[in-house]
């Protein structure tokens, strides 16, 4: 056998699959057959000084085609960076870097083996490749190669194969080249027997050449377009074959593969091992969202985080659903295998945030007091994308781990004595001038359903960013619902008549789309500030639709 040890100088790994834009963001993990043996044809003329391919190497690449190479993965999680391109006249153009990180440590290692039997000859000219091989990839993605018998144990092996090993397993599809012999009954087809030449007659003097027939012309144009054989397809550049309008290398096929599902997670790889072994509870998941390139730097804004966390949080229960039986997590849906909604609010919030463009949902935060299940987690790294009626919208999974982890970049996950509304608090019930039904008796509810301490002072944002008691909230409130509150005589402590309630609030979506039938009882947006006596670690989310943001609160500054 051959087998090759490849290790990644700069720890990522840069490549994007056949067929996709760079922009999309996609990672062809692990590199392609198809790319492997254009990359030991690259080194042989680049740095072995070849001018035409040696005979020892056709047979060598040939012997590589023959047989689907079995992949070793070592531990790998994805990331990106966006910048800016000069082109031509100071314009710019967006680019957007998706790369697979796999560190630098001892364990680090790319392997791959082809099950082949070769000659002295190929194994010595495929050491002398795998020696110079430099990049593998974008040219920003350095690689050290040596062929090996001995690889780390932990890696995860990638085989290709019609049928799913198991669960646990993902297909994706890799560009191979085909078997040589497979090319040249495929170009035999494609072109046709080429028509046996006539004998040409002594060409007389002043006499014209023939015409060549409307037959032989097509014959010759295919004869072209198609390479020779598996060799020259494989050494044709990517601008030849756009030029020719292939969608696909010619002497290629798709090879179905399986690799596990983590092979390549979407959160920091170490981290989240770091975690496992110190057996903490791993209860919160940041995700990091990015706007269509179509359309710019577009993100949702806040006002409208109710519809983006519903439609995010449907995505996360289908992909957290395995199809097996079991159903998809309870700590995503809030309800056990028969359907039946569990006690509490132990399943997770989805939390959205503006932590660097205002205004937007550049982050959503993700936290489950009951903690994040396999199947959870499974989702958070598989869903990349959701849609909306009015843009499509990118996901990161930034990190898994205890909310602690996040304290530094996220405020919804620090302690503080005084808590202010991020996104409006829509109470969960018909309001009351007094008692449990009324504003205060409503949030200290919440709070208690949420093992949180009684808040020593509840407050309401009035226009202008004053505040005043929850007791002043119900003749300020009636102003607006003449028809519903009977007002009594004013009295101290009421409002005076140029106060009202922040209006700021009223542009907040409160009513959801998906379930419009679950209307909030109330149908009123408030801005609250919330004192308690001692620091309270959040994250803190209250009243109607809280788990999708509704009433989600941060520290005051």
């Amino acid at each position: 056998m051959l087998r090759l040890a490849i290790r990644f100088l700069a720890g990522s790994y840069h490549a994007t699959p056949w067929g996709r834009h760079v922009n999309e963001g996609e990672i062809e993990w692990p590199p392609s057959p198809w790319r492997l043996c254009r990359a030991l044809l690259a080194t042989g003329f680049a740095r072995l000084g070849w001018t035409a391919v040696p005979p020892e190497g056709r047979s060598l690449i040939e012997r590589l085609a023959a047989s689907p190479p079995v992949y070793h993965l070592p531990p790998a999680s994805t990331g990106h960076t966006r910048h800016y391109m000069p082109v031509h006249k100071n314009a710019t153009a967006k680019v957007l870097d998706a790369f697979a990180f796999i560190g630098r440590g001892d364990g680090a290692v790319l392997g791959v083996t082809w099950e082949v039997e070769p000659t002295a000859a190929e194994r010595a000219l495929f050491e002398a490749l795998a020696e110079h091989l430099s990049y593998l990839g974008r040219a920003e993605s350095w690689v050290a190669a040596e062929v090996t018998d001995v690889l780390p144990e932990d890696l995860a092996p990638c085989r290709a194969s019609e049928c799913a090993p198991g669960p646990g397993h993902e297909r994706i599809a890799l560009l191979g080249p085909l078997d040589a012999l497979e090319y040249a009954a495929f170009r035999r087809e494609r072109v046709g027997a080429q028509p046996e030449a006539e004998p040409e007659e002594p060409a007389r003097r002043g006499a014209k050449a023939p015409k060549k027939t409307v037959a032989s012309r097509e014959t010759a144009k295919l004869d072209a377009l198609y390479p020779a054989d598996l060799l020259a397809a494989l050494l044709k550049d990517t601008s030849e074959l756009q030029r020719d309008g292939w969608s696909q290398p010619p002497g290629s096929r798709w090879l179905s593969y399986w690799r596990a599902r983590d092979a390549l997670a979407q959160a920091p790889v170490r981290a989240t091992r770091a975690a496992h072994r110190r057996g903490s509870r791993e209860d919160t998941a940041l995700l990091a969202l990015a706007s269509d390139t179509a359309r710019g730097e577009v993100l949702p804004l806040l006002v409208d985080g109710l519809l983006r966390m519903e439609v995010l949080h449907a995505a996360l229960i289908r992909h957290s659903d395995r199809g097996d039986g079991r159903g998809p997590s309870p700590c995503l849906t809030g309800k056990d295998a028969q359907a039946e909604p569990l006690r509490g609010h132990g399943h997770a919030w989805l939390l959205p945030a503006s932590l660097d463009r205002a205004d937007h949902i550049d982050h959503v935060l993700v936290h489950a007091a009951m903690t994040l299940d396999e199947r959870a987690r499974e989702a958070l790294s598989s869903v990349r994308k959701f849609y909306t009626k009015d843009m499509c919208t990118f996901i990161t999974l930034v990190g898994v781990g205890t909310r602690e982890d996040f304290e530094q970049a996220v405020p919804y996950v620090r302690a503080a004595k005084v808590w202010k509304s991020v996104l409006p608090f829509v109470p969960p019930r018909h309001l009351k001038r007094q008692g449990a039904n009324s504003l205060e008796g409503q949030v200290q509810a919440e709070l208690a359903s949420r093992d949180l301490p009684r808040a020593e002072r509840i407050e309401v944002e009035l226009d202008g960013g004053d505040y005043c008691a929850a007791s002043d909230f119900w003749e300020l409130w009636s102003r607006r619902h003449p028809g519903e509150v009977r007002v009594e005589a004013s009295g101290e402590g009421v409002p005076r008549p140029e106060e009202r309630l922040a209006t700021r609030w009223r542009h907040f979506r409160n009513v959801r789309l998906l379930k419009p039938e679950q209307r909030p009882p109330v149908a009123t947006s408030l801005g609250l500030r919330l004192t308690f006596p001692e620091p309270v670690r959040g994250p803190i989310a209250l009243g109607y639709a809280s788990h999708f943001g509704l009433g989600t609160m941060a520290p005051a500054p």
